[in-house]
């Protein structure tokens, strides 16, 4: 069976279907209901951070995990060139009918010989690397997709608060995972999907990582509950790109 939940959750809206939730199980938490209207929010309705990096992205765009495009859509109808990818073959064709023109069912591991001047990880997009041991092969493949003077902007969001007790100390085993490697368990209308891994990194390691991939990161937005969205560039040494 193919599984596909978001795609079948954005057919679902985009026949009609307003008011439907995809249910959550997460490994770390309760389960949670996530209304697939939130996939299709304007520009108005999306949360200050998502607005500040849309509204500074330029050149040829990349959005990796473009879900069902609100923010590629949002982009191109500012006159951007946008290319907008997803693993999800409903998602893209969802893309396609709200009128995305470059919307592609591709793996971003795969993308080849290709530049972009901006590359969009949001809606804590760094969970694509799935572990910690593969954050790097991602922030490498990014590093390789981007513009000499390009610029990366990535979501994620330090978990330590979910660990923390009253008194503001925190219980972290250092002998298991990495503490942002949780695991998501998806449903909708009866069926489940396939658990898979996803990453939430703390701003410290992403930094330090990133350093290794050959990229300097800073923060440019801090949330109030600890999510972050992160700027990455090439790194320049000597006024070398390094």
């Amino acid at each position: 069976m193919n599984e596909d939940i978001f795609g079948r959750a954005f057919a679902d809206y985009l026949s009609g279907e307003k008011d439907t939730q995809i249910l959550v199980d997460i490994s770390i938490g309760d389960r949670e209901e996530l209304p697939v209207a939130y996939f299709f929010r304007g520009f108005d309705r999306m949360p200050e951070w998502e607005q500040q990096v849309l509204d500074i992205c330029k050149g040829k765009i990349l959005d990796v995990g473009a879900g069902a495009g609100s923010h590629a859509l949002y982009l191109q109808e500012k006159g951007n060139e946008v290319t907008a990818i997803d693993i999800s073959k409903g998602a893209v064709e969802c893309m396609k009918k709200r009128g995305i023109k470059n919307a592609f069912l591709k793996d971003f591991y795969t993308l080849e010989n290709l530049q972009f001047d901006t590359i969009l990880f949001l809606m804590n997009g760094a969970g694509i690397a799935s572990t910690m041991s593969g954050l790097l092969p991602m922030l490498q493949k990014a590093r390789n997709l981007l513009a000499s003077e390009g610029v990366i902007y990535l979501e994620s969001t330090d978990l330590l608060y979910m660990y923390e007790d009253e008194d503001g100390s925190a219980m972290i085993n250092l002998a298991d995972n990495y503490y942002g490697e949780i695991e998501y368990h998806l449903h909708y209308k009866g069926v489940s999907g396939s658990p898979f891994p996803w990453l939430f990194v703390d701003f410290d390691n992403l930094s330090e990582i990133a350093k290794q991939a050959g990229l300097e990161a800073e923060v440019i937005f801090t949330g109030e509950t600890d999510n972050y969205i992160a700027a990455l560039r090439h790194t320049i040494t000597n006024n070398r790109i390094s």
